[in-house]
């Protein structure tokens, strides 16, 4: 399910048995196409996922990251 933070829309995802985020171009649809992040790491849980990509987009908001 493609969730949305401030002007970024993401989406976690099971990747075998672990957990993945993937971030989106803000000024485009969610698609494969308009993908700008996927995480380095894999996590243990969603609700870690969620909050790493939550993170992740403050620092690309901030011109980080």
């Amino acid at each position: 399910m493609i969730e949305k933070y401030s002007f970024y829309e993401y989406e976690v995802l099971p990747s075998k048995q672990y957990w993945v985020y993937v971030i989106y171009h803000p000024d485009y649809n969610p698609c494969l196409q308009s993908v700008i992040r996927e995480s380095d790491e894999w996590y243990d849980t969603e609700q870690e996922a969620r909050f790493a990509a939550i993170g992740h987009i403050g620092l690309l908001e901030n011109g980080e990251g």
